[in-house]
């Protein structure tokens, strides 16, 4: 059953009160709506959720980050060192936040963190939520468009959600003892040095653990991706979009990714991260945003992603066929 209540924040007086609230409360759930996220200089925020407990139930306040008023009162519930945040795959939301508007988010619990200091396979929001509190999140406005004015009712309660999901997660987490504390990592100036790729929990070293199968009497072994400073989600998505060149968009291969893996790039992830590893639409995120910037892969015209020669030369070292 699902028991909260929304308002939308989209002017100064609101969100005045709203900081106002959040001082009297210990903790919250924080989640983030982006448009263009995997281009830094064109990314923006669209929406910021706010979940949080109230004598009469759960309280989501989603803020219009894209309206025309200052969201600096923001800074002091962020950084309260007395308010605990929830964030479900933090180092995605953290750092935006950072970006943006120079929040340092603090102190975090990553409900995506605990899942996986768990040893939990499948740790992505849905999957959580349904797992653990037996609540479907419907995901199909996810790839909507968020800078569009006015929202639609989907577009909010796709936004609500997944705030009160994280909400919910946490309070399980927090009487199963989890641990989900996450640090931010300031950002330099290029995307690698603060995105988790190279130590991200779902890898698995190819190394000691070769990612091969068998397709149609083929077969793919990954050499080790940590030469190139690539997690193995990393060399996963080159993977795909060298084989597949303008098959996915950003939007469309994160969200692809974390789904059934079937057909070709199904079994490129696979090989590369292994058949029980959760390969999550966040995770997904950060990695297109990071090989885009390392000019790996690159946006066509049409906004469809392929590789850059560079990217495929690379993968073509990184497999043997």
């Amino acid at each position: 059953m699902i028991d909260y209540s929304i308002e939308i924040i989209n002017n100064p007086a609101k969100l005045v009160k709203l900081v106002e609230r959040l001082s009297a409360v210990s903790v919250f759930a924080l989640d983030i709506e982006t448009v263009d996220w995997w281009n830094r200089h064109q990314e923006r925020i669209a929406l910021i959720q706010i979940a949080f407990r109230t004598a009469r139930g759960v309280k989501i306040n989603v803020i219009d980050a894209l309206g025309n008023f200052d969201l600096e009162t923001l800074r002091l519930p962020f950084e309260s060192t007395s308010t605990t945040k929830i964030i479900h795959n933090a180092a995605f939301d953290a750092t935006r936040l950072f970006n943006h508007y120079k929040f340092k988010v603090a102190p975090v619990h990553d409900t995506m963190l605990a899942a996986r200091r768990n040893r939990e396979k499948k740790c992505s929001l849905q999957t959580q939520a349904a797992t653990h509190l037996n609540l479907h999140l419907d995901k199909r406005a996810q790839r909507s468009d968020w800078s569009r004015r006015p929202l639609d009712i989907k577009q909010i309660s796709y936004a609500a959600q997944d705030a009160y999901a994280a909400l919910r997660l946490y309070e399980l987490q927090v009487e199963r003892s989890l641990d989900g504390l996450y640090r931010l990592k300031e950002p330099s100036s290029s995307i690698q040095g603060h995105l988790p790729l190279n130590n991200s929990p779902e890898s698995v070293n190819p190394t000691t653990n070769p990612g091969v199968l068998d397709r149609q009497t083929n077969l793919l072994q990954v050499t080790n991706a940590s030469t190139f400073d690539l997690s193995n989600s990393s060399t996963a998505v080159l993977g795909i979009v060298s084989e597949l060149p303008t098959r996915y968009g950003p939007e469309q291969l994160s969200v692809s990714v974390g789904k059934d893996r079937v057909g070709l790039a199904g079994w490129i992830i696979d090989c590369t991260i292994g058949k029980e590893a959760d390969f999550d639409e966040g995770t997904a995120r950060l990695v297109i945003a990071d090989l885009l910037e390392r000019e790996l892969i690159k946006l066509t015209e049409t906004q469809r992603l392929e590789a850059t020669p560079k990217g495929i030369d690379m993968w073509h070292q990184l497999k043997t066929t």
